[in-house]
């Protein structure tokens, strides 16, 4: 969940961080989903292990055989649902609009995250400072954002700051972009800048990890709700299978959803339209073309 987040891959470091070889099994007298993952937790191991148990429950019901594989990196997933390689991966929501552009992905699932379907880009202050009239009192303080390969950290607050006639490298007195989520927040409970980018699953995940404290910085600004991950499958994947797909995930059982880590909560049956206000702010920031 901590590197969800981004936007911009170049294909070659893609390529090159891919190990995703084998092409999906389909139309055998056994069939087989091929699942890819990045490395959502720590380590690849460590990924396997949380997921495998899940995505082994989804291919009994959908009566398959499994092979899951844990790629390199979030770019490596990228290249092999375009390519064919796998039949299914989870993907940040920005990352589902760009494949989807491409005709390389449909939805099949949104996660959910403590039960809700959405998260939100938030601004954090350091401590003891207060803004009374947002955004103008914040005119000539101190941002930190993301690097403009994060949804959230960059891509969101722009949009918004941008809609309102602001442009954030002016407005701000010391304007800074390509701090990690995690450092940036830390930054601001440091006091080292005024104010911080981020999203609020990620600001709570290092409050509930220790990494700060609930007053270590405080939240001045949050977007509305921005639509979660997505399963999503490839592009000639059948369509039967992924309704199959969609529905053993939404009928996770409560037993069997305690298997998520933490802060995933379940499946909900997923759709477009929710992820088009990213293709909006995509368009009008210039890093998706117009359709």
């Amino acid at each position: 969940m901590m590197h969800r987040r981004r936007f911009l891959a170049t294909a070659a470091t893609a390529a090159a961080g891919a190990t995703l070889a084998a092409p999906a099994v389909w139309g055998q007298s056994r069939q087989t989903i091929k699942i890819g993952l990045a490395p959502q937790q720590a380590t690849q191991a460590e990924t396997r292990k949380v997921w495998e148990p899940i995505y082994r429950i989804v291919a009994d019901r959908m009566g398959v055989g499994l092979d899951l594989t844990v790629a390199n990196d979030w770019a490596g997933i990228s290249v092999a649902l375009a390519s064919e390689q796998i039949d299914a991966t989870q993907m940040g929501p920005w990352g589902y609009v760009l494949a989807r552009a491409k005709g390389e992905a449909r939805i099949a699932c949104t996660m959910l995250v403590n039960g809700e379907p959405t998260y939100r880009a938030v601004i954090v202050a350091r401590p003891g400072l207060k803004i009374d009239n947002w955004p103008e009192g914040a005119r000539g303080l101190s941002m930190q954002m993301l690097d403009v390969g994060s949804t959230t950290g960059w891509m969101v607050p722009t949009h918004w700051f941008r809609q309102r006639g602001l442009e954030p490298k002016t407005f701000f007195g010391r304007y800074a972009e390509g701090a990690s989520a995690a450092a940036a927040q830390v930054a601001a409970a440091n006091g080292q800048v005024d104010l911080a980018t981020g999203w609020d699953i990620h600001r709570n995940t290092m409050i509930r990890n220790g990494t700060i404290k609930p007053d270590s910085n405080t939240v001045v600004w949050q977007s509305d709700p921005l639509p979660n991950e997505v399963v999503a499958v490839r592009r000639s994947f059948p369509e039967e299978m992924r309704v199959a797909l969609r529905d053993a995930l939404v009928g996770l059982t409560d037993e069997q959803k305690k298997l998520l880590p933490w802060p995933y909560t379940g499946f909900v049956p997923g759709e477009h339209k929710p992820y088009e206000v990213l293709e909006k702010m995509g368009r009008d920031l210039g890093v998706l073309k117009a359709s």
